[in-house]
């Protein structure tokens, strides 16, 4: 699906080294803040700044992230905590379940098959997951797979 989207923004803690162990890491360090912070009936995200297709798995860099409401200031109590803006724009969307931990796999059905298929390609401004359910406690996640893209041209 392609869509338009708002800007997004989110409260994130940067990871870096293979998805699979290091998201997990960002978001039990980012939890006890956003419960803190009274942000947890937030929107749950993940964004990425690799592919691990290309990046050697120890320099892939995510940011586990919690939404927040514009204008949102951090506090002295925010170490490792940053804000960023994910931006407006036209986004191709992929809504699976995920079990067995098998993102990765998610992931190339979604640019393979979905956006390779779409008229769009990825434009390189945002790539992200957000949770739509809390999956480490059954191992079933709900999730939307967003990329930014842009359409193709046609020449005739």
């Amino acid at each position: 699906m392609i869509l338009e989207k708002p800007a997004k923004f989110v409260a994130s803690y940067r990871v870096t080294g293979p998805y699979e162990i290091s998201i997990k890491k960002g978001f039990d360090a980012l939890t006890p803040w956003a419960k803190q912070h009274e942000l947890m009936e937030g929107e749950w995200l993940t964004v990425f700044w690799d592919n691990p297709n290309i990046t050697a798995p120890e320099a892939c860099r995510a940011d586990p992230s919690v939404s927040v409401k514009e204008g949102f200031q951090l506090d002295n109590e925010s170490q490792g905590i940053a804000l960023q803006t994910l931006p407006a724009g036209t986004y191709a969307a992929f809504h699976t379940t995920i079990d067995d931990d098998n993102f990765a796999q998610a992931w190339t059905d979604f640019f393979n098959v979905h956006i390779a298929n779409s008229g769009y390609r990825p434009d390189g401004k945002a790539c992200y997951e957000q949770y739509l359910n809390d999956g480490t406690k059954t191992g079933m996640f709900e999730v939307v797979l967003y990329q930014s893209v842009e359409k193709i041209a046609v020449i005739r």
